[in-house]
Formats: C-alpha cells, structure tokens, sequence
C-alpha cells in the first residue's frame, strides 16, 4: 500500500492561481441569494433524485467537520472524478483578508476525492438542505453549484 500523499502549499500553486484573480472583481457579479433563492434550489436539488427517501451529502472540506445539518448516519466515502482543487481562486470569505486573501479549495474535474457522507433525516430533509444552501450557496450565481455524484462508501455508524 502505498504511503498517503500531503498536500502541499507551495510558491508555484500560488503563482498559477493568480492568473484567475482580476482587478475587477469575481465574475459574473454576485448578489446575495433570498429566502425564494433558497427554496428554488432546494427544490431543485430535490427534482433531480433518482427518488430515493435516502438523502446523502457528500462533505470533502469544513462540511467535515462543521456539517451545518443534522444527518442519522455518517460513511466515508470516495468521489471518482472529482479532486480538491485550489480552483476558485483568491477569495476573504472566511479566509484572509482585503489585503492578504486566501486560497479556496473546491471540487475540480479528474482525480478522486475522499471525505464524509451524511444522511439526512428522511423527515427533515428539506429543512437541512436549506441549512446547507445558506452556508455554502449564500451567493448567486453560485461558483459552486450543488450536483448529484455516485460515492463508493464503507458502512458507516449512526449520527446526530
């Protein structure tokens, strides 16, 4: 078995994310999403299931260890086709500053992903992907919109 890599954070990382930042601003511009913003996405999250009462979220950053919702079960699972990318450039939401931004990390083409899967109560499901939505798609347009995605995943242990 081979030894598990570290990721490292290096000069040249930077450099080639730098390309990305331009001196007007993220584009398109963003506005904050509403409430009926919410509730549209949730919706069509929800019209795109294969009609499963099984909902699961796939968490490979701070939905880690910070979920934002209440799940009944926990796995760890592996997304093939998707790696952790330095992808959506330079941002201060949650990192940094106005002067000194930071790099944030999301899903990218290629590769494989490993992180948690929670389930999500089948009698609150709505209500938890809308806690979901408000903290990772507080913007629209959103540069990282939600999607379905097949997880290979071990058995898990029931959660909160």
């Amino acid at each position: 078995m081979a030894p598990a890599r570290q990721m490292r954070l290096n000069e040249a990382h930077v450099a080639r994310m730098a390309l990305l930042v331009t001196p007007d601003g993220p584009l398109p511009p963003a506005e904050t999403a509403t409430d009926d913003d919410f509730r549209q996405f949730t919706q069509e999250i929800l019209a795109g299931s294969d009609g499963s009462d099984q909902i699961w979220v796939f968490a490979y950053g701070s939905l880690i260890w910070k979920p934002a919702c209440e799940f009944v079960e926990i796995r760890t699972g592996l997304l093939r086709g998707w790696h952790r990318a330095f992808c959506l450039g330079w941002n201060t939401w949650f990192r940094g500053s106005e002067n000194n931004p930071g790099l944030m990390l999301a899903l990218d083409h290629g590769g494989s992903c490993k992180g948690a899967l929670y389930r999500l109560p089948t009698e609150a499901v709505e209500v938890n992907l809308r806690r979901l939505l408000e903290r990772e798609m507080s913007l629209k347009p959103s540069a990282f919109p939600p999607r379905w995605v097949t997880v290979g995943a071990k058995t898990g242990r029931s959660g909160r």
